[in-house]
């Protein structure tokens, strides 16, 4: 039911976007976890046993082939090739990283959930997407989801916030309302 319920969202949303948008090619309403490739998929689906008995997580990770793929994941900069060079739209967050004169967001991290970047660790690279979007957004609320949509290429992006395995030049962002 939820599925459905988030198809209708989108395309509510989708519905919204300029003319000229829908004209073009099809946009694809991916999750974020379309964005991770098969093999990074198959290991975080195969996590390793955590113990809570014991301190630190990833000193249970050393040694073995299997701990070795999850940890690979949690780094990864690896995409999914079906959909590179493809119209997307994704809800997410916005983490700036440029702004225009009049203070709007040019450029950003978009990302899975609020906080992430702004806490250690970020999310992997092949979960953040940097963004830019010439006409900007007036962000006036970190905690505000945003629907994003456009052109999506993999390319990698090194900042001082994060590392992205995504690039979106965006043709449309708005308030992703439910």
């Amino acid at each position: 039911m939820f599925a459905t319920y988030r198809k209708l969202l989108l395309l509510l949303t989708f519905s919204l976007l300029p003319m000229h948008a829908q004209a073009q090619d099809e946009v694809l309403a991916i999750d974020w976890v379309d964005l991770i490739s098969q093999k990074d998929l198959d290991a975080i689906l195969d996590a390793p046993t955590f113990s809570h008995d014991q301190y630190g997580w990833e000193e249970q990770l050393e040694g073995g082939e299997e701990n070795a793929a999850y940890m690979s994941a949690l780094k990864s900069f690896d995409v999914n090739p079906d959909l590179v060079d493809k119209r997307v739209m994704l809800p997410g967050f916005v983490v700036p990283t440029a702004y225009d004169d009049e203070r709007r967001v040019t450029e950003f991290f978009f990302v899975p959930f609020f906080g992430a970047c702004l806490h250690l660790p970020p999310p992997p690279p092949n979960q953040i997407i940097y963004v830019t979007f010439e006409e900007g957004i007036e962000l006036e609320n970190f905690y505000d989801a945003y629907v994003v949509h456009g052109l999506l290429t993999s390319e990698i992006v090194r900042n001082e916030v994060a590392d992205s395995a995504y690039r979106l030049q965006a043709e449309g962002v708005a308030l992703y309302t439910f």
